[in-house]
C-alpha cells in the first residue's frame, strides 16, 4: 500500500508544474456555471464540464514518464510492473472522482449563491454519473492504448479504439432489434435511467477490471 500510495504521490507532484493554468482554468470554470446558473440542470452540466476539462487528467502524467523514463527507474527500486500499472489506474480514477466530486459541489453551490434556490439534485446524481461513466470508459480505452504504443502513437491509437468499440457494440446490440423487433417495445428506458446509480456503478468496476488486466498483460512483457 506505501507502494502504490508513493508512486501515486509522484503522479500528483506532476501537476505541480502547471498548477497555475489549472487553478486558472478552474476560476474559468466557476465564471461560466455563474453565468448559466439560471439554466435547468446548471449543475449536472457544471459537473459536466470539469470532468471532460480534468477528470482525464489523469493521463498525462504517462507524458512525463516517458521524457524522464522514470519507469526505468522506479523498476530498479523493490516497485513490480504490477505496482506501476495499479499506480495509474487508481491516480486515474482518484482525479477523475474528485473532479465529479469538485465540479458537483462548486456547482451547487454557485447555482444556490446566485439563484437562491437548491436544485433538485435526483436528475443531476444521474447525469453527472452517466457523464463519468463515459469518462471512464475514454481512459479506460486510452490506458492500454498508451501502453501498447507509447504516449504520441496512443493518443492517435486511443481515439480509434474507443470508436471501433462502441460501432462494435452498437452493432451487436443492434442485430436482436432487427430479428426480434419486439424486443426494442418490452425494454423500459425510464427503468434503465431510475437504476442508472447500480448501472453505472457496475459499468465502471467492468470497464476498468477489463482495462487493468489488458495494460498489465502489456506492460508486464514490455521492454523498457
Amino acid at each position: 500500500m506505501n507502494t502504490l500510495f508513493g508512486l501515486m504521490l509522484k503522479d500528483l507532484y506532476v501537476f505541480k508544474s502547471y498548477k497555475k493554468n489549472i487553478i486558472f482554468s478552474i476560476l474559468v470554470f466557476i465564471f461560466l456555471i455563474g453565468l448559466a446558473s439560471t439554466l435547468n440542470n446548471m449543475v449536472a452540466s457544471g459537473t459536466i464540464l470539469f470532468l471532460i476539462f480534468f477528470g482525464m487528467n489523469g493521463i498525462s502524467t504517462f507524458s512525463y514518464d516517458e521524457m524522464s523514463e522514470s519507469e526505468k527507474y522506479l523498476l530498479s527500486l523493490p516497485v513490480s510492473r504490477k505496482d506501476l500499472v495499479r499506480s495509474k489506474y487508481l491516480f486515474s480514477l482518484l482525479n477523475s472522482l474528485t473532479s465529479l466530486i469538485f465540479g458537483f459541489l462548486i456547482s451547487i453551490l454557485i447555482t444556490v449563491i446566485i439563484t437562491k434556490n437548491i436544485p433538485d439534485l435526483s436528475d443531476s446524481i444521474k447525469i453527472s454519473l452517466i457523464a463519468f461513466t463515459s469518462t471512464s470508459f475514454l481512459m479506460c480505452c486510452d490506458i492500454p492504448c498508451i501502453y501498447k504504443w507509447g504516449v504520441e502513437k496512443g493518443r492517435m491509437q486511443a481515439v480509434i479504439v474507443p470508436i471501433i468499440i462502441f460501432l462494435f457494440i452498437g452493432f451487436l446490440v443492434f442485430i436482436p432489434f432487427i430479428i426480434f423487433p419486439e424486443i426494442f417495445i418490452k425494454i423500459n428506458l425510464k427503468m434503465l435511467y431510475d437504476n442508472s446509480l447500480i448501472i453505472c456503478l457496475i459499468l465502471n468496476i467492468l470497464l476498468y477490471s477489463i482495462s487493468y488486466i489488458i495494460s498489465y498483460a502489456i506492460f508486464k512483457n514490455k521492454d523498457l
